[in-house]
């Protein structure tokens, strides 16, 4: 009988955890040696940056994961990004793949503040200028979620947003800030500068 009270109690801590994951099945503080269990990574051409084309809980229309984790505060952010997609000029393919990404967000984490507009001055301000105008960076189509501490959970903030890689093509990325970002990037910027 305390064999079968034991394994209850495995189980139920096992479902707790895997219930408080967070995005990804990631948390707050994994290290890259924990994460490298779950999924190959590649170091990124900057410390602390680590590559992964798939993780065993990401989105199958999600293909490259860009994690943040520094020495002694381990994961701290998370990008990840769907592969790129063809589009018109018009941004249509671009404006719909956002707008289904925002979707379940919000179901989610609640409405975001969105952020939808060409800077003033942009010659691409045509209908057909769309697409190049956010690939010029002087449109921006973007909403964030600013998750309160008192929600509980890893996460402090969301970011979803549309990058054109030129007039045809074009990702969406998602980022999640965990609750550490601060002290991960101090961490991070100690460590770069400690040969100055």
């Amino acid at each position: 009988m305390r064999a079968i009270q034991i394994l209850v109690a495995v189980a139920t801590a096992s479902s707790a955890m895997a219930a408080a994951a967070g995005p990804f099945g990631l948390n707050q503080g994994d290290t890259a040696e924990a994460i490298g269990k779950l999924a190959p990574l590649k170091q990124g051409t900057q410390p602390g940056l680590y590559i992964a084309g798939s993780l065993p809980q990401g989105h199958q229309d999600l293909d490259s994961y860009w994690l943040v984790i520094a020495p002694g505060e381990g994961l701290c952010k998370i990008n990840a990004w769907t592969p790129n997609k063809k589009t018109s000029v018009y941004g249509d393919e671009v404006q719909a793949d956002f707008k289904r990404w925002q979707e379940a967000l919000t179901s989610k984490y609640g409405a975001p503040k969105k952020f939808d507009f060409l800077r003033v001055g942009s010659i691409w301000s045509e209908p057909r200028d769309w697409t190049m105008g956010l690939a010029r960076k002087e449109r921006t189509l973007a909403a964030f979620w600013e998750i309160p501490a008192s929600e509980g959970g890893d996460v402090g903030s969301i970011k979803v947003q549309a990058v054109a890689v030129n007039s045809g093509n074009f990702t969406i990325g998602l980022t999640y800030e965990l609750r550490n970002i601060d002290a991960c990037l101090q961490s991070l910027s100690s460590k770069k500068n400690a040969n100055l």
